[in-house]
């Protein structure tokens, strides 16, 4: 694999498609212009890969061949989970290819200021802007949890402030999917992060949850409240040893007017240990009574750009569907009554799906109607469990391992009902998906406990409908037994 060191100049037209106005900047591993999208005349951003970067030139030609490897499937990563990702705080993918030998990602170009120059300028920020932006990022950033991808990298100056005061979270470079065969790249001693926002398992190497985030953007909320971050270099100690070893002080000591409430999440965030971490719907829940409302006056003093716009002044913004273009009329024809039988040949496709492990059309258009089943035939019929079912177990398959959860517990709790053999079992399948699905959030505790709650109730059973649950319970088990025996490796 051959290193091209072509270097892009304004004007030059990438791939027939976007024409370069302008560098924006660039980092270790890419270079980001300013570009015109000729069919269309929008501005969009640009991303390079960067191969011809210092510390690709320092290395022997194996090792170069090596990193550039990794660097590609990063890149290629990025694609997929762009593509993957829907959500005004994360830049929409337009395009990607390769252009001079260089690959190239096109995304909604976003204008502004990074959300570290808006601290710097404006220190410190008074409570309604500080909860905006935290607010603001922490929904983006719950829509790469859902998923589940780790974003791995946030930072005041990866978070964009544009001109309507709305935040976006940039640099997906080293964003991760938790499913459990994502593919690992990074080597022991390549520790990824930005010092002074880099969670203690990520400083020891260790593998990354959604968790890990969690404790990136508490450093990040730490700062929006106090106006510093939660530790600074000191005589006696570095940045290094006070993130694995110190406990922060509340960030109300430094500012007044601070909620207590808002003090505890984020000494929470905080915690050496991932799992005492609050996840990022509880992150949300804790920060929405705090955030601006429609209607409320401009904050005092001014900022500009205003982060609470977007909170006092909200925009409609449509919310996409997923395309069903093999589902069938009376079923996509949203006025009409749904059809039993068209519904059935969907399940069948659907199941179909499932068995080769290869979610398509069919799964989408059950996940999107599941709500409009039970709606217009009761909890209690079984092609209703039957649609919920065959959507969990596609979206788990297709690792949407966040929705298929929702919708595994949701089954549990309104569908299933009884508590007849046949009943427990099914409980108890259901309730291990939703532990293995979480278990990419870090969740092991959980995990855990829903295999040895399985094992009891797989004892009280009849033979036949044990063994089923012993089977899920079997490979459950292993993928934990997975984790705990490989703590320490990261992925890229």
């Amino acid at each position: 694999m051959n290193a091209n060191t072509h270097k892009p100049v304004s004007g030059e037209l990438v791939d027939g498609r976007h024409e370069l106005t302008a560098p924006l900047g660039q980092g270790g591993m890419a270079q980001v212009w300013r570009a015109r999208e000729v069919a269309t005349g929008r501005d969009v951003a640009v991303k390079f890969l960067r191969l011809d970067s210092e510390d690709l030139r320092r290395l022997d030609p194996y090792e170069r061949e090596a990193e550039l490897a990794i660097l590609y499937a990063r890149f290629r990563r990025e694609v997929e989970l762009l593509s993957s990702l829907d959500h005004p705080g994360i830049p929409e993918l337009y395009g990607h290819g390769s252009h001079q030998g260089s690959p190239y990602i096109a995304m909604r170009l976003v204008t502004g200021l990074t959300l570290r120059a808006f601290l710097d300028e404006h220190n410190t920020l008074p409570l309604a802007p500080a909860v905006a932006v935290a607010s603001q990022v922490a929904q983006a950033l719950a829509c790469a949890h859902t998923l589940p991808v780790v974003h791995r990298d946030l930072k005041p100056q990866n978070i964009m402030i544009d001109e309507e005061g709305v935040p976006t979270l940039l640099d997906f470079g080293i964003a991760k999917p938790l499913r459990a065969d994502a593919t690992r790249y990074t080597a022991h001693g390549s520790t990824l992060g930005s010092r002074g926002y880099q969670a203690p398992e990520q400083i020891l190497e260790k593998e990354p949850t959604a968790r890990t985030d969690i404790y990136s953007f508490g450093c990040i909320v730490y700062e929006l409240l106090a106006g510093r971050p939660p530790f600074v270099l000191g005589e006696d100690s570095g940045l290094i040893d006070k993130h694995l070893h110190e406990d922060p002080l509340p960030p109300g000591v430094y500012t007044a007017g601070v909620p207590e409430v808002l003090d505890d999440l984020v000494l929470r965030m905080l915690d050496k240990k991932p799992e005492r971490r609050p996840a990022i719907g509880e992150v949300l829940d804790v920060l929405a009574p705090w955030r601006p409302r429609p209607g409320d006056p401009e904050p005092r003093p001014r900022t500009r750009p205003d982060p609470t716009a977007p909170c006092r002044r909200p925009k409609e913004r449509p919310v996409p569907r997923p395309a069903r273009a093999t589902a069938p009329a009376s079923i996509a024809g949203e006025e009409e009554w749904l059809d039993a039988r068209t519904v059935e040949r969907l399940c069948a496709q659907a199941e179909s799906e499932v068995q080769t492990g290869e979610p398509g059309e069919a799964v989408r258009s059950l996940a999107e109607m599941t709500e409009r089943v039970r709606e217009e035939w009761g909890a209690r019929r079984p092609l209703v469990r039957r649609v919920w079912r065959l959507a969990a177990e596609g979206l788990r398959l297709a690792g949407d391992l966040g929705s298929a959860a929702s919708i595994f517990q949701d089954i549990t709790n309104d569908l299933l009902h009884g508590d007849g053999p046949a009943e427990r079992a099914e409980r108890a399948v259901l309730r291990l998906r939703v532990a293995e699905c979480r278990l990419a959030f870090g969740e092991m505790e959980t995990a855990i406990e829903a295999v040895d709650a399985a094992g009891h109730t797989a004892a009280g059973l009849p033979a036949e409908l044990a063994e089923r649950v012993e089977d899920v319970r079997r490979a459950v088990d292993g993928q934990i037994t997975a984790r705990l025996a490989d703590p320490g490796c990261t992925g890229v």
